[in-house]
């Protein structure tokens, strides 16, 4: 049943001959050169740092690194040599192959910084200088790195109980808060304001050394009349070079109407023991930017009258300047008599903007400091004896963000970290109509109580640094650095490639004018969109990372008001479009604007608890807002590629967390508006729905090896493949989701033919051929791809009269466009030249042999004047499910037919 070689068949095809098949050479990635499992094992993986440049501080780094088949056993030791020298390295399964070998590795390792060459390789890693080790008592676990002790406790308010550093404590009582609003300030004419504190109900240990810890602490948040709201879960990882992350998960379980988060953030105390003139604020700003002073500024600009007034330079720098023991009765008089500034704020308000602000004390005003534009988010509080440096990463793409200080002239000093700030007003999760609007009209389809934003969630992301000294500033820059692009390494595009990471797609290539041609076109897609995320200011809390689906010539704007033509939410797997094209080129803008979007759509667009819960949301005004809850926007396919990149644990629990989505079909099916119940449990459809289980149980198996998963997946094609029309057939059926099994129901709806394979069912269906061996699916699917974009007559000669529906295929060109690839698909299966000319004919647009023009729009048009607000780049008539699909199409004819690719192309197209 599973394919652990090539078929004899197979071979011949892809002319490695028969022998090569039988000897165990595997292939990995259609269309790819094939790899010998042995050598690669034996010489290991060369990395890259992400954007080339080498790491800068000694912090931790962590990454997944993909193995061909075979050629790792589980129980296979490996290290990390960096610039020819062995470093300690921790490694732990991510995924297998069907053999049971090795698919996907994550690695943890610290004290990089500046190793330009590095590679992962079989032998045993030598043990790290300062081991990571983890204690766990009943009410509280203990992981030392080093000098440094971290006591997380498992119960009571507290996540981080205390930090010390070579015995000294410097920050205690780690914890969330949030404060909850009963009405929006614009609607209020009273409003009460509710504070609300984390309270822990567990904390796991995850993983406890050698080179890292991770410790999973799970709770809700209290508040004082004993409401429990806005469940959490936060990660704590701790490193061997000392250095400590936070991944930050809350969900929203309140009511939209009345329940208005208006401050949501990650506070700690920080005690200060140095005086108040030793004792140091530290803000980074836009790029190399620092604002830095003292909580007592020495006054350096009265050089005549105050006696150290040459040593305000040395303060500002964070050195230590005289205590007043050591000063003479003048000039500590002279001192004492400077206002001391013990609050200090960071209020990022805009993408474009923030302010910084100070005060003495509670209850007298705050004066500005200064202002900027786009705040790092990275900061440290503490004096000459040691304190705390911190980064929230997104600081200014996730606005209205904060760093609040209060209190660093007593005996602690209190950072909050605002995910939200109050200096915003509150959150407005209410959908943005109280109304239904035609999906003729508005492309919308909202159903009463279907608009709620129970259940989503956001993740952040913490950087927290004990330190023994005030950092220079330029230290501090580079922990900013650290916050904004955390360090990862990641291997060769050409690595990913040869071993077949996430199924079928090909490497770029320039070799003919046409081939040129369009792979011009694939990179400005790319680079638009990038750039179309600042230009549109698509940034904020619970916007970022989202792109929009349709743009408005008439406005020059995106549709961002018009129902279904808004937000993108995973229409059509923009997802996939942009990890694709990150492992192609190994960009590292790329890679960071589709994590962004994986971090977005994984946790907005999706409902993590409630009615909903393990499906997402269609695309709509409001993230939240469609309807149409379903999972093919919370498959698990759309966040793989940054879980195995990446080893981020929060996303390997949001891929768990849709495994058994399909029985929430129980409570809402899919096409309830369109057809009566069925005999069966539910109903569901062989695209999306099907292949988007398919997906997520494929992912499960590959992670847990559980071969059930596995079994469901064979259980469904079978079924498929024995309906009457095979994959032609409903594709609404009768489901079970206990089984797995489906039905036909025998009742055909015309419109869902086009959304069958352009929501990742492709993709998914090319990878599981890799993996199984379903003679009689592989047989239906290649009948499905040959006759999908046939002409008319052809079609019904191959399929009968329902190839008389409109939205079949060719007769409907973005259609043809978006199914090129299976067309593609059955001339390489049957080694057909002429299917593979007519699957290019099909993403050229062509249609009976001639091109009408370029199928992709690319050109950028400067449009300014009183028809817009401000001057703007745009490409008219862009749509979103257009980019995605004709460049996953693209890039999967280049590895299934690109031999065939035409020698030139119309001179429309010049």
């Amino acid at each position: 049943m599973d394919k652990t070689r090539p078929s004899r068949r197979d071979a011949v095809k892809l002319g490695i001959g028969a022998s090569a098949a039988s000897a165990g050479v595997a292939i990995f990635g259609l269309g790819a050169t094939p790899v010998l499992a042995t050598p690669l094992a034996a010489t290991g993986v060369d990395l890259n740092w992400l954007g080339g440049a080498t790491a800068q501080t000694a912090g931790g780094v962590v990454w997944g690194v993909p193995w061909p088949r075979g050629a790792l056993t589980p129980a296979t030791e490996l290290s990390l040599i960096a610039d020819g020298r062995p470093e300690p390295l921790q490694t732990w399964p991510l995924a297998y192959w069907p053999d049971g070998s090795l698919k996907w590795t994550g690695h943890a390792a610290s004290g990089l910084a500046g190793a330009a060459r590095l590679r992962v390789e079989p032998g045993r890693a030598p043990p790290p200088r300062g081991r990571v080790t983890v204690h766990e008592a009943s009410d509280a676990v203990t992981i030392r790195s080093g000098d440094l002790v971290c006591v997380l406790g498992r119960s009571s308010g507290a996540l981080i109980r205390s930090i010390a550093l070579s015995g000294r404590e410097t920050l205690r009582n780690g914890r969330l808060i949030c404060l909850r609003r009963d009405q929006p300030e614009a609607d209020a004419e009273e409003i009460r304001t509710e504070t609300f504190q984390s309270e822990v109900r567990s904390a796991v240990v995850e993983q406890s050394g050698p080179v890292r810890a991770v410790v999973r602490i799970e709770g809700f948040h209290r508040s004082g009349s004993g409401r429990n709201w806005l469940p959490f879960s936060v990660r704590l990882a701790v490193d061997a070079g000392g250095g400590i992350k936070l991944v930050h998960t809350f969900t929203f379980d309140g009511e939209a109407a009345s329940d208005f988060i208006s401050g949501l953030g990650v506070q700690f105390d920080a005690p200060m023991t140095d005086e108040l003139h030793n004792r140091h604020f530290r803000l980074v700003g836009e790029g190399n930017g620092v604002w830095g002073e003292a909580v007592r500024n020495l006054p350096g600009w009265q050089p005549s009258k105050f006696a150290l007034a040459a040593r305000f330079a040395d303060q500002l720098d964070g050195r230590r300047t005289p205590d007043l023991a050591n000063m003479d009765a003048k000039t500590r008089e002279q001192l004492e008599s400077v206002p001391a500034f013990g609050d200090v704020k960071l209020f990022q308000h805009g993408s474009h903007q923030f302010e910084l602000k100070k005060r003495t004390k509670p209850g007298q005003s705050w004066i500005k400091a200064d202002h900027g534009g786009r705040a790092s988010g990275t900061g440290y509080v503490g004096g000459v004896s040691g304190g705390v440096a911190f980064g929230l990463r997104d600081f200014w793409q996730r606005h209205p963000t904060a760093i609040e200080i209060t209190g660093a002239a007593g005996e602690a000093a209190t950072v909050t970290l605002w995910l939200w700030s109050p200096d915003a007003g509150a959150m407005d999760l209410r959908h943005y109509s109280d109304g239904a609007h035609g999906l003729d009209i508005q492309y919308e389809d909202v159903q009463p109580g279907f608009s709620t934003p129970m259940g989503i969630a956001r993740t952040s992301e913490i950087n927290l640094w004990v330190l023994p000294a005030t950092p220079t500033r330029a230290e501090l820059v580079k922990l900013a650095g650290v916050v904004c692009g955390p360090p990862l390494l990641v291997a060769s595009p050409e690595h990913y490639h040869a071993v077949g990471a996430f199924g079928v797609w090909a490497l770029p290539d320039r070799s003919t004018p046409v081939k040129t041609r369009l792979e011009n076109d694939y990179d400005a897609l790319i680079a638009f969109y990038r750039h179309e995320v600042d230009q549109r200011d698509w940034y904020g809390f619970w916007d970022y990372g989202d792109i929009m689906h349709t743009y408005d010539n008439d406005r020059h704007a995106w549709r961002y008001d018009v129902g279904g033509y808004a937000w993108d939410n995973s229409e059509m797997v923009p997802d996939k479009w942009l990890w694709y094209a990150f492992l192609r080129t190994g960009s590292a803008e790329t890679f960071r604007f589709a994590e962004a979007m994986s971090r977005h759509t994984s946790e907005v667009d999706m409902h993590h608890l409630g009615r909903f819960a393990g499906l997402g949301t269609r695309h709509n005004v409001s993230h939240w807002g469609d309807g149409a809850k379903e999972a093919r926007i919370s498959s698990a396919t759309l966040r793989r590629f940054y879980h195995y990149l990446t080893a981020d644990e929060r996303t390997g629990d949001l891929m768990r967390m849709v495994v058994n989505a399909d029985h929430a079909l129980l409570t809402t099916n899919p096409i309830r508006q369109i057809l009566p119940p069925s005999p069966h449990p539910t109903q569901a459809r062989t695209g999306p729905d099907w292949f988007a289980f398919a997906g997520n149980w494929m992912t499960e198996w590959e992670r847990t090896g559980d071969v059930k998963w596995r079994d469901k997946i064979v259980l469904g094609m079978r079924s498929i493949a024995g309906m009457p029309h095979g994959l032609f057939t409903g594709p609404p059926m009768g489901y079970d989701p206990a089984t797995g099994q489906l039905y036909d129901i025998g009742y055909d709806v015309d419109f869902y033919y086009l959304m069958l394979m352009i929501f990742g069912g492709a993709e998914v269906l090319f990878e599981l051929d890799g993996l199984l061996d379903i003679p009689e699916f592989d047989a239906a699917l290649v009948a499905f791809a040959e006759a999908y974009n046939m002409m008319e007559p052809e079609r019904i000669r191959a399929v009968g009269p329902k190839a008389l529906n409109p939205m079949f295929g060719s007769d409907n060109i973005p259609s043809t466009v978006w199914y090129a690839r299976m067309t593609a698909w059955a001339a390489h299966k049957k080694n057909d030249p002429a299917l593979a000319q007519r699957a290019w004919m099909e993403l050229l647009g062509g249609r009976g042999g001639t091109l009408p023009g370029p199928s992709v729009v690319t050109r950028t048009t400067r449009v300014d004047g009183p028809a817009l607000l401000e001057p703007r780049e745009e490409i008219r008539g862009l749509q979103t499910n257009n980019s995605a699909q004709w460049s996953l199409n693209y890039i999967q004819l280049l590895a299934l037919v690109g031999d065939h690719a035409p020698a030139s192309l119309d001179s429309r197209w010049t």
